[in-house]
């Protein structure tokens, strides 16, 4: 019997270009080449690929924290599998971390095997983690650093909500023309006694959930925009 267990994951950064679903088809040819009776998976979805070696130790978005991940130390460590794969070295951890799963796959047995070749060099893979890693903390730094520039100037931060768009800038949420005919309808409705489903079924192009975030969940930022002589703006005041 050969036994495999395939690691699945891709960083959160913008930058990982390997997609979940081509690890998952490359990483199969990989096992069926390897002659595979049984393939596991660790899929970690979008996770970081830092352990306690560079985050803090409540961090729970850590690699190692993962419940996946300690079962598939586990797993090795008890001779579980013949075979540990994933895309590239990367996939497993991004630090030296992978040196702990390395040592686990080493006391059972487990041979590792990458789609893509690795550095053979161990001088030449300890610089690769490491200009990783700091270039990972850098990338990091510069996002919390962007949030935290908008939220200073009021801008708005994170996706606009149905029926805004941003302004040319990037900044402001302004009116989606294309769209705010419906948040004015949505309201008018409301105001004459409505339910969210009989509003849904009136307007016809937006589901009942979508008429409760409308009114409940972004609510003040379209009481804000819509006209002085709506229904809903001149009951609130």
């Amino acid at each position: 019997m050969t036994d495999v267990v395939r690691v699945i994951r891709q960083s959160q950064g913008t930058e990982d270009s390997i997609s979940l679903k081509q690890q998952r088809n490359n990483t199969r040819e990989l096992a069926e080449e390897l002659g595979a009776d049984s393939l596991d998976t660790i899929d970690l979805g979008n996770t970081s690929g830092f352990s306690l070696f560079y985050k803090d130790s409540d961090d729970n978005g850590r690699l190692d924290a993962q419940p996946e991940v300690q079962e598939l130390i586990s797993g090795l460590r008890a001779g579980k599998w013949n075979y540990l794969i994933a895309h590239d070295d990367t996939r497993i951890a991004r630090d030296e971390y992978f040196s702990v799963i390395q040592h686990a796959a080493l006391v059972g047995g487990c041979e590792l095997r990458f789609v893509s070749d690795v550095p053979d060099d161990r001088l030449t893979f300890r610089i690769q983690r490491v200009v990783e890693a700091e270039t990972k903390a850098k990338e990091i730094e510069k996002s919390k650093a962007a949030v935290e520039h908008r939220r200073e100037r009021g801008y708005y931060h994170g996706t606009p909500p149905f029926g805004l768009e941003f302004d040319s800038e990037g900044e402001y949420l302004v009116k989606d023309m294309d769209e705010w005919p419906i948040i004015e309808r949505v309201f008018e409705l409301r105001e004459r006694g409505l339910s969210y489903r009989n509003i849904s079924d009136e307007i016809g192009t937006i589901s009942k959930s979508g008429v409760g975030n409308i009114i409940r969940e972004n609510r003040e930022l379209y009481l804000t925009r819509l006209d002085a002589n709506h229904p809903a703006v001149s009951s609130a005041d």
